[in-house]
C-alpha cells in the first residue's frame, strides 16, 4: 500500500488499546487492499492512486471507524441520558438562576448602589450562574457517559416511558375562580394593612398614634409598593385569563415577586422599614423587643417568599 493508506490505518487504530491495535490494522489494510482491486474491477481506466484515494473516501473518517472498533459514543450526551440530563438541567436553571440574583441584587441594593450598578450586578450574576450550571451538569453527564461502569449509570438514569407520565390537559380557560380570590384578597388586604397602620395603629404614646412604619417612607417607598400590589393584583387577573401556566407568565411572576421583595428588602436590612419612635414606644412595653431582629425575620421572610413563589411558578409551567 501506498503512504496514503499507511496514514489512514494508523490514523483509524492509534487510540486503540494496544492489545487490538495490530489486529484491526492489518483487517484494515486487507479491507483497503481488496476494495481497491474492486474499484479496479469496476473502473478500468481507473489508476492506482485515484482508486485508494477513492477507497479511503468511501471508508470516510477514521476517528468515526475507530469509535466503532471501541463501542465509545461520538456524542456528548447520549440519547439515552439526555431526558435526565435535560430534567436536572432545567431544574437547577429555574431555582439556582432566579435566587442568586435576588441575593445580589438585595444585597448591592442594601450597600447603596444605584439603580443602574444593581440591575447590571444582577444581569450579569444570572449570566455566571447560568452558565456554571449548564457547564457542570453537562461535565457531570458527559463523565457518566464515557467514565467506567457508564453501561450501569446511563440504565439508571435512563427512565421508560410509560403513558402515566403523559402531562395533565390544560385548565379551562377561565381558570380557578378560587385561587383568583384567594390572591387578590390576600393582595388588598397588605394594602389595607400598610394604609390601616398610618391611620389606626395599635402603638400609641401619649399623645397620638404611632404607624409602625416609617412615616417619611410615603414620600417614595410605600406608594412603590402600593404601585407593585395593584400590579401583582392585575398579574393574577392575567393569570386567571391564560388558564394555565406558561414559561412567559413564570418569567413575569419571578420578576414581580422580585420587584416586591426587594424595596421590602433593602429597607428592612437598613433598619429604615419600621419606625423608631413606635419601635421604641414597644419596647418600653415589651423590653424583650428587639428592632434589629425585627428587621431581619422581615428579610429572611421577604425572600423565603420570592424565592418559592418564583420556584412554584416555573413548578407549575413546567407541569402545565
Amino acid at each position: 500500500m501506498t503512504t496514503l493508506a499507511d496514514r489512514y490505518v494508523h490514523a483509524a487504530t492509534r487510540r486503540l488499546p494496544e492489545d487490538q491495535r495490530h489486529d484491526v490494522a492489518d483487517e484494515l489494510r486487507g479491507n483497503i487492499a481488496d476494495r481497491v482491486e474492486s474499484f479496479h474491477e469496476e473502473r478500468p481506466g481507473i489508476d492506482a492512486a485515484g482508486a485508494e484515494r477513492a477507497v479511503i473516501v468511501e471508508l470516510g473518517d477514521p476517528d468515526r471507524l475507530a469509535a466503532g472498533y471501541t463501542g465509545q459514543p461520538l456524542q456528548l450526551i447520549g440519547p439515552e441520558t439526555y431526558p435526565a440530563y435535560v430534567r436536572v438541567l432545567k431544574a437547577l436553571l429555574v431555582t439556582a438562576v432566579p435566587a442568586a440574583t435576588i441575593v445580589v441584587a438585595t444585597i448591592d441594593a442594601i450597600e447603596g448602589d444605584s439603580i443602574g450598578a444593581v440591575l447590571g450586578g444582577a444581569v450579569w450574576m444570572a449570566f455566571i450562574v447560568a452558565t456554571q450550571v449548564a457547564f457542570w451538569v453537562t461535565f457531570a453527564f458527559a463523565l457518566v457517559e464515557r467514565g467506567s461502569g457508564s453501561d450501569d449509570v446511563r440504565r439508571s438514569l435512563a427512565v421508560d416511558w410509560t403513558p402515566d407520565q403523559l402531562p395533565d390537559l390544560p385548565n379551562s380557560s377561565s381558570g380557578s375562580v378560587g385561587e383568583l380570590v384567594t390572591n387578590v384578597a390576600w393582595l388588598g388586604f397588605v394594602g389595607a394593612a400598610i394604609a390601616w397602620q398610618q391611620f389606626r395603629s395599635p402603638v400609641q404614646d401619649r399623645d397620638d398614634r404611632l404607624p409602625m412604619l416609617d412615616p417619611d417612607l410615603w414620600s417614595f417607598w410605600l406608594p412603590l409598593i402600593l404601585v407593585l400590589l395593584v400590579l401583582e393584583m392585575g398579574f393574577e387577573m392575567v393569570k386567571y385569563r391564560a388558564g394555565s401556566w406558561s414559561p412567559a407568565l413564570a418569567t413575569v411572576n419571578v420578576a414581580l415577586a422580585a420587584l416586591f421583595a426587594a424595596p421590602v428588602v433593602y429597607l428592612a436590612a437598613s433598619d429604615k422599614l419600621l419606625n423608631p419612635a413606635a419601635a421604641a414606644e414597644i419596647q418600653e412595653g415589651a423590653p424583650g423587643f428587639d428592632p434589629g431582629t425585627a428587621s431581619t425575620i422581615i428579610v429572611v421572610v421577604s425572600l423565603a417568599i420570592c424565592v418559592w413563589d418564583s420556584v412554584d411558578g416555573w413548578r407549575k409551567a413546567r407541569s402545565a
